[in-house]
């Protein structure tokens, strides 16, 4: 992320993505079963949101997983998403974090917020607008 001012410049500042928990796995702690399928929590495992929490486990993903799973690289400059994954994953929706514990906050009461967009070479039927 840059940090830019008309005065100052611009500034590099830190940080990390961390992927949305609902395009995670979720399943049993000590297993593989499924603790949450197509929207509705596996009554075995989660009758209610304390047993399901202490017996359940959102799996984590590593930098090959980001990739290979989720179609997320790193560039030069920021991450790369891809819409559909070789393993036929769609889509994918990850988080600004300060590189610790909390999402990035951005103040932008009179400010502007920017992002590149390459719709160079977008997928037949996908909306680059």
């Amino acid at each position: 992320v840059k940090q830019c001012t008309k005065a100052g410049g611009c500034s590099v500042e830190q940080g990390a993505v961390t992927l949305d928990a609902n395009w995670r796995w979720v399943h049993v702690a000590d297993g593989w079963e499924n603790c949450y399928t197509d929207g509705v929590w596996n009554e075995r495992f989660c009758p209610d949101s304390q047993t399901c929490a202490k017996g359940c486990a959102v799996e984590g993903v590593d930098a090959e997983g980001y990739e290979k799973n989720y179609g997320i690289r790193t560039v030069s400059g920021g991450i790369e998403l891809q819409f559909v994954t070789a393993g036929g994953n769609v889509g994918s929706r990850v988080y600004l974090t300060d590189g610790e514990e909390a999402y990035k906050v951005f103040k932008l009461k009179n400010r502007e917020f920017t992002f590149d967009v390459d719709v160079a070479s977008l997928a037949c039927g996908l909306n680059g607008a």
